[in-house]
């Protein structure tokens, strides 16, 4: 059941609006409504849904209830986006040319593949595009040079940007879905698979792969609704400094989160979307200016 604005301001049970009314939500939670005022309670989450509730809960109510657009710029965010496009794109072709017994794509392919991704960002409009396309560089000879290294033969990717729903019960008659993508999955020399994420920007720290939500949402998904069984491991792939960190799933620590996701899909639902500002989260959040109670930087 999707999110439906209310018409008007009046209470739950009035005709419903054929769509959002975002200006009217955001004046309403601004003024100090709950957005559970105009809406059903949420159905549907991913893993952004929780890092941003788990961040504020007035930030999530502006995104993912009012379904505000992000009013800033993320050149960051753009650049982020143009190495996932580049990455599933060069190992989709390569799977696809390998699949009708051709040579894979080459280092210039790959770059023909990153060009076609930075055209779909607006990075060539920000005053210092050239920095950032430098940037992207040694990005791409490093990706290059690990995925030369591997022979087709060990390592077969299944596919790229893969799409889950992964459907949980919370109680009678109350099912939520969580939803999301998986950059990339391989099939290991041992016949299990491994659930690779892109990173852009900083390396993380060495136990950031084993105690990552997002990867045990999407070992979970691996093994419940994509069908491809338990991962035998998940990696996060800092692409910018050519380094992975990866951890060992387990069936218990899956099921343990599939406890535990339900958990944070009820507190969610019964959240009156109180803000807990800090200079980390008000300083990131693109709903600020709208929040009385931000923290200035």
């Amino acid at each position: 059941m999707q999110n439906v604005v209310l018409a008007g301001l009046g209470p739950v049970g009035g005709a419903r609006a054929a769509a959002p009314d975002p200006q009217a939500m955001a004046a309403h939670v601004a003024a100090g409504g709950s957005p559970f005022d105009l809406v059903e309670p949420p159905s549907w989450f991913s893993y952004s849904a929780f890092d941003t509730f788990g961040r504020c809960p007035r930030q999530y109510a502006f995104r993912y209830l009012c379904r505000l657009p992000a009013e800033q710029a993320r050149p960051a965010a753009d650049f982020g986006s143009a190495a996932h496009g580049t990455f599933e794109a060069f190992t989709r072709e390569r799977r696809r040319r390998l699949a009708r017994g051709e040579p894979p794509p080459n280092r210039a392919g790959l770059g023909r593949c990153f060009e076609a991704a930075w055209a779909r960002t607006s990075l060539s409009a920000e005053p210092d595009a050239e920095t950032w396309r430098q940037r992207a560089e040694p990005m791409l000879d490093h990706f290059w040079a690990a995925e030369s290294a591997v022979s087709p033969d060990r390592i077969e990717t299944l596919g790229e940007e893969l799409r889950f729903r992964l459907r949980l019960p919370l109680e009678t008659g109350t099912v939520v879905t969580i939803s999301g993508f998986i950059d990339r999955i391989d099939r290991l020399p041992s016949g299990a698979v491994e659930l690779i994420d892109y990173k852009t920007g900083r390396e993380g720290l060495p136990e950031e792969a084993g105690s990552s939500l997002q990867l045990s949402i999407y070992a979970l998904a691996c093994r419940d609704a994509l069908d491809f069984g338990r991962p035998e491991r998940v990696t996060l792939y800092f692409v910018e400094q050519d380094r992975r960190l990866s951890a060992e799933c387990t069936d218990a620590a899956i099921d343990s989160l599939r406890t535990g996701l339900a958990d944070r899909a009820r507190q969610i639902r019964g959240s009156d979307f109180t803000p807990t500002p800090s200079g980390r989260s008000c300083g990131w959040c693109d709903f600020a200016a709208m929040c009385p109670l931000k923290v200035s930087e």
